[in-house]
Formats: C-alpha cells, structure tokens, sequence
C-alpha cells in the first residue's frame, strides 16, 4: 500500500512541474510551440483509469494460475526432510534394518511401517493432510530407504497400519 501512495506522490510531482510557471524567453519566429502538459495529463489520467485495473487483473490471474503448482512444490519441500527424519527413526528402530545396506522385503516393511506411524504420531493433522494422509506420506518415505523391491514393500507396509 505505501509503494501505491509513493507511486501516486511521484506522479504528482512530475505532473506539478508541468503546470509550473514556465519562464518567458525569446522565442524566434519560426519556432512551434506544443501544448504538451494537456496530452501528458491526458495520458496520465488514461493511464490511472484504463491501464492500471487491466494490468492488474491479468496479474492477479497469473497469481491464481501459479499458486497450486506453488502450493504443491512447497509441500514437497516441507514432506521429503520429514519423511527422511521418520525413515532415520526407524531404521534406527526396526531389527535388523542398518543405515547403509539394501533392506529386504520383510525389514523394509517393518521400517516403513514405524517411519509411518511415527509420523503420523508425531506430525501435526495439517502437515499430514497436506502429504494427503498416511498413505499419501507412505510414497514419500518409501523413496527415502534403499530397498530391495520398492514395489513389494509399500503394499504390506500400508495395510499393516492400524487403522482409525
């Protein structure tokens, strides 16, 4: 709002000095006078009442445009270093799961069920709709481990969640 009022008071200064009082010289003859205060308010006046809404309606369109795609890659941003902070839990957590090896079907499962639930204990209800619940954080932790077969564990993790 205060860059709005600035813009405004610039613009009054600038339009002043063309209404100040110009100083007389000699002119010669085969000089033309322009009246050009007349057509740079007019311009102004033009450009404050037509130009300005239009330009402001075609930026308030991009932001709605933009805002999901915006929306979703700050989500993302936020879920990947909770969803490798919960899978870094449990691995810690779960027999037999070490921190540097391929972890199996069965172990695999195993972390991928407590890096959910933990997160699910541990996240708040907005920060868990917005990774779209506990199956929705379930594909973002389950790229954080090195597993086996990706495919074959997501599955038995998910339904051994309890359910609510």
């Amino acid at each position: 709002m205060t860059r709005i009022i600035l813009a405004a008071l610039a613009l009054a200064c600038a339009v002043s000095a063309v209404h100040a009082p110009e100083v007389v010289t000699t002119v010669p003859a085969a000089a033309v006078i322009l009246p050009y205060g007349d057509w740079l308010i007019a311009a102004a006046n033009l450009f404050t009442a037509v130009i300005v809404p239009v330009l402001g309606g075609f930026l308030i369109q991009a932001v709605t445009k933009i805002y999901p795609w915006a929306a979703l890659f700050l989500t993302q941003k936020r879920m990947e270093p909770m969803a490798k902070a919960v899978t870094e839990y449990a691995v810690s957590a779960a027999p037999g799961a070490v921190k540097e090896g391929k972890l199996s079907i069965p172990v695999g499962s195993a972390v991928i069920a407590k890096a959910i639930q933990y997160a699910v204990d541990a996240a708040t209800k907005k920060a868990l709709a917005a990774a779209g619940g506990p199956a929705g954080l379930a594909k973002f932790i389950v790229r954080t481990p090195n597993l086996v077969d990706e495919a074959n564990v997501l599955a038995p993790a998910i339904a051994a969640l309890p359910k609510k």
